[in-house]
């Protein structure tokens, strides 16, 4: 029988969804981020935080209303200048977005014959000085034996549009990180300076399926469809996302048998570059959901 339960621990509240072979941990007071995942006895997602802490890992949080960066937190939106609190870890950009550490409220659960599902909320209720818009994000997260969804919903409580691009930065985990393969359809990919700004899109057709090895990357694709895939010597995963004109981070870690891969709906700096960059208007909603598939080989 599948079921909810939610569970106090030192850092904050964290709620679990499970049932006999599928588990899903899920932090409330670091912007509704998942903190591991196993589907069908597989290990997806590990917590590795006593390594790495959340702060510095960002692991698969939320990334809104921008994705990675902003150029020296900076930018200008209907002729209005605003300047993002520089977080990054030389304090010289703006990143990752503004609800990755807020705290969200369990509003709903529910129980089905084949899932269990879970809904968080955060609602912006006071007007910030880098992105003074009032709006409120609900997370569901609904887990399978062989399948997790997200979906977000983005609504824009202010009397004015505001600007977003929106991603989810997960971290993956293979027992062989360099035997693991990645399926890439893509033949865009984003150049960036030193300090990771897009500088240039390049025609660079990506290999459809490549082996990750020993390769370092931090590289950013516009995907051709909605979807990856992801194969490691234990499992097969097809990564979805419900949007047009995708984007992908991908990010090997100094972190054993780790890989990030981020779906954004813009690369970094779109505030200015306007790569992906929405508008939501006034009084309006934006859904987007990201499934996480475990397939047969």
């Amino acid at each position: 029988m599948q079921a909810i339960k939610q569970n106090i621990i030192k850092q904050g509240t964290n709620i679990i969804l499970y049932n006999d072979k599928s588990k899903a941990e899920i932090s409330l007071i670091n912007g509704g981020s998942l903190i591991q995942l196993t589907l069908n006895n597989s290990i997806i997602i590990k917590d590795f935080s006593n390594i790495v802490t959340y702060k510095d890992s960002y692991a698969s949080a939320i990334l809104f209303p921008f994705a990675n960066r902003i150029l020296n937190g900076e930018y200008e939106y209907l002729n209005q200048k605003y300047q993002l609190e520089k977080n990054s870890s030389c304090n010289t950009n703006a990143i990752h977005g503004l609800i990755y550490n807020k705290p969200f409220e369990l509003t709903s659960k529910e129980n089905s014959k084949h899932s269990v599902s879970a809904t968080l909320t955060y609602k912006q209720e006071t007007k910030e000085n880098g992105f003074p818009f009032l709006f409120s994000i609900s997370i569901t997260y609904t887990l399978s034996n062989n399948q997790l969804d997200l979906n977000v919903t983005i609504n824009n409580n202010d009397n004015s549009s505001f600007p977003f691009t929106i991603g989810w930065h997960p971290y993956f985990y293979s027992k062989d990180i360099t035997n693991s393969i990645l399926e890439i359809n893509s033949d865009k990919e984003i150049i960036h300076d030193q300090e990771m700004i897009p500088i240039k899109t390049e025609n660079n057709k990506t290999p459809y399926k490549f082996k990750i090895g020993n390769k370092k990357l931090d590289n950013c694709y516009l995907l051709k469809n909605n979807f990856i895939g992801f194969k490691t010597p234990d499992y097969l995963l097809k990564i979805t996302s419900s949007f047009n004109n995708n984007y992908i981070q991908i990010y090997t870690p100094n972190l054993e048998n780790h890989i990030a891969i981020e779906p954004i709906t813009g690369p970094s700096n779109s505030f200015n570059n306007k790569l992906g960059l929405q508008t939501l208007p006034s009084k309006e909603e934006f859904d987007i959901q990201w499934t996480i598939q475990l397939k047969n080989e």
